[in-house]
């Protein structure tokens, strides 16, 4: 593949960055962390869109703009790692992302005026520690999940030969100075082809997977619906028990537990006689709310009677549980319900209780019940723990 096939493979990305812009575009959620995570896909698409650009300008002004373009890209490609994680649910503070897609783009340019074995360098270097990092990321979520779907594994194999491929151009820029080629692709011969063509289609292969896995998981979330309590829009009791025996029944390693979480409104009663029970609605949606946008999108949330919620939840440390708890308890603590003039402070006592092969979701239940009871008796806006059961 000659120098002007390898620009022809930048523009395709441009175009396949377009596209994707245009795929993730469309998908609607009112998923809170779903819409993060296509947010932060539609900004990647954009960074990476900039290829597109090149065969717009005269010829003299290509290499400075292919500079420019390329640490774009590198801030795109640190987007969709950011985004792989939302999607993926896990927790990504703002600033962290927001610092690692700058570092990503400055580390470019910076080397630009550094000379062209700095920039060659910096470029493998960049690319290999974001392309490394997002199929670890990928391959420890599937690792963790009971239940792997194809196009989840479609994106771990993207994103293992995006790292494979800037790998072997890290050992190729280390061991081969210069001269360096007019497209800054510096890889072995051999690689080059396909490293064109990975290039070309890899903004279109990642908009492809991440649009079948977003609709996978809104299906998923119209499926759940059809068991939902009208109030809140969350599970009801029968759709607990209808998908908290299945979540029960997948697990099998050892390494992993289910947690079971029995939350309770402190003092509802209070809340509806002093306010009347159509803001008492209102303040359950409002809870609803806050723990659905606070949970992980594999955790089941139901509204088991009443103002008492129930949470299912794979952890893999009990601890992790407890700061879950606890993290909601704050979360509901310090956030009022505003409805119809009134502002409604509310706290909430906690129980949990924790899985056991052999026990089933009632007797889990009954147990997380029990310690809410504790929490309760002990004073509320608490979280309690109810003792181990025997295996």
């Amino acid at each position: 593949m000659g120098v002007i096939d390898v620009f022809t493979s930048y523009v395709a990305a441009g175009a396949g960055a377009m596209v994707g812009l245009g795929l993730v575009s469309l998908i609607r959620t009112d998923q809170p962390r779903l819409r993060q995570a296509l947010g932060l896909y539609r900004w990647a698409f954009g960074c990476i869109a900039v290829l597109g650009g090149l065969p717009l300008l005269p010829p003299e002004s290509q290499q400075g703009y292919l500079k420019f373009a390329i640490g774009s890209v590198a801030m795109g490609v640190a987007l969709l790692a950011w985004a792989f994680r939302q999607l993926n649910g896990r927790r990504t503070a703002p600033w962290g992302g927001m610092v690692l897609t700058g570092l990503a783009g400055a580390s470019i340019w910076g080397a630009a005026w550094w000379g062209d074995a700095v920039f060659a360098h910096a470029i493998a270097l960049v690319f290999a520690v974001l392309s490394v990092g997002m199929t670890l990321e990928q391959g420890w979520i599937i690792l963790r999940s009971p239940k792997v779907s194809g196009s989840e594994l479609s994106l771990l194999w993207v994103a293992s030969g995006f790292a494979l491929n800037w790998l072997v151009a890290l050992q190729h820029v280390m061991a081969v100075p210069g001269p360096y080629p007019a497209h800054w692709l510096h890889v072995p011969t051999w690689l080059l082809p396909w490293s064109g063509l990975a290039i070309a289609l890899l903004p279109l292969s990642v908009a492809a997977v991440v649009f079948a896995i977003v609709n996978e998981r809104l299906n998923g979330q119209l499926r759940a619906r059809a068991l939902a309590d009208d109030l809140t829009g969350t599970l009801s009791r029968r759709g607990l028990r209808e998908l908290g025996e299945r979540m029960l029944g997948l697990q099998h390693q050892p390494a992993r537990a289910t947690a079971v979480l029995m939350i309770d409104v402190d003092h509802f009663k209070d809340v509806n006689d002093r306010h009347g029970h159509q803001v008492g609605d209102e303040v359950l949606r409002h809870l609803a709310q806050l723990l659905r946008d606070h949970l992980r999108e594999d955790a089941l949330l139901a509204r088991y009677g009443g103002e008492e919620f129930t949470v299912l939840l794979p952890v893999r440390m009990e601890s992790e549980a407890l700061r879950v708890a606890e993290r909601l308890r704050r979360v509901v603590e310090a956030s009022p319900c505003r409805v119809h003039g009134a502002v409604v402070h509310l706290t909430v006592s906690v129980g949990v209780a924790f899985h056991r092969r052999g026990q089933t979701l009632e007797q889990d239940l009954a147990r997380a019940d029990a310690s809410l009871y504790e929490a309760k008796r002990q004073g509320r806006n608490r979280v309690m723990v109810a003792p181990t059961a025997s295996p």
